[in-house]
């Protein structure tokens, strides 16, 4: 694969990482054992996948799951990725899907950490 730009890439990679530990962090302050989080993980992450086009590529769905995949962080993902990969997105182009990830990640590690918070305390 030839990487049209290695910095995007490096931040779109990052961005994707720092939401997806959030979300991980909202997952496991709201659950109690580790069952139930990771039961709560794969009921949330398996239709994230499915509207954000990590099964079926988007240009393949239905106009209304297409209008639909904007609420899921995996959309954004792969526009990131894509953009850095072979659309040769500018970084302004870059800054939405990465600034959606980054803010998913940091409500994901606000949820997990005064869950966690009120267990402790």
């Amino acid at each position: 694969i030839q990487i049209g730009n290695p910095f995007h890439l490096i931040l779109a990679i990052v961005s994707a990482a720092f939401c997806y530990t959030g979300l991980m962090m909202a997952l496991a302050g709201l659950g109690n054992t580790a069952q139930d989080v990771s039961g709560a993980a794969s009921g949330i992450f398996m239709p994230m996948a499915m509207i954000g086009g990590a099964m079926i590529p988007r240009m393949f769905m239905p106009s209304w799951m297409q209008s639909m995949s904007v609420i899921s962080p995996v959309r954004w993902n792969i526009e990131a990725l894509e953009g850095a990969i072979w659309r040769d997105y500018s970084l302004t182009e870059m800054t939405l899907p990465m600034l959606i990830l980054c803010m998913v990640g940091a409500i994901g590690f606000f949820i997990g950490t005064w869950a966690l918070r009120r267990k402790v305390g």
